[in-house]
């Protein structure tokens, strides 16, 4: 459930339903003029479903992943509630999610510019053949 390649698949789904909720919201707002929170809404998810992405090709720990995981379920579920009762995720979860995920990436990117040995010293002994 928080394997990298499963919250890889987990991230598109959030994409592309993203992506569907805010054209739905965008078609609302053409006939009725009356969802423009919901369109901004679903563009910060959008937007937070794409750094979900980015974080799963990673290199991080189990409850790193976690973290990113819990993210991007919830923006799935975000859609499913918006498809069944009309519910609109809310300008406040989407800031939120995209915070959130916003740090995760802002922290192991800082990481990664200010320790660039140490993640080349992981980077290698992962890619490493093993010794016998």
């Amino acid at each position: 459930m928080f394997k990298p390649a499963t919250l890889r698949i987990a991230a598109i789904m959030a994409i592309v339903l993203s992506a569907l909720g805010l054209l739905l919201s965008l078609a609302a707002i053409l006939r009725s003029g009356m969802f423009l929170f919901a369109a901004i809404s679903w563009g910060l998810l959008l937007w937070a479903s794409y750094i979900g992405f980015q974080l799963t090709s990673y290199k991080l720990y189990e409850n790193e992943y976690q973290k990113v995981g819990y993210r991007i379920y919830a923006i799935i579920v975000a859609f499913v509630i918006f498809m069944s009762f009309g519910y609109v995720a809310g300008l406040v979860l989407s800031v939120v999610l995209l915070s959130a995920l916003w740090g995760l990436k802002k922290n192991y990117d800082e990481w990664n510019s200010t320790h660039p040995a140490e993640a080349a010293d992981t980077e290698s002994a992962e890619t490493a053949p093993p010794t016998s």
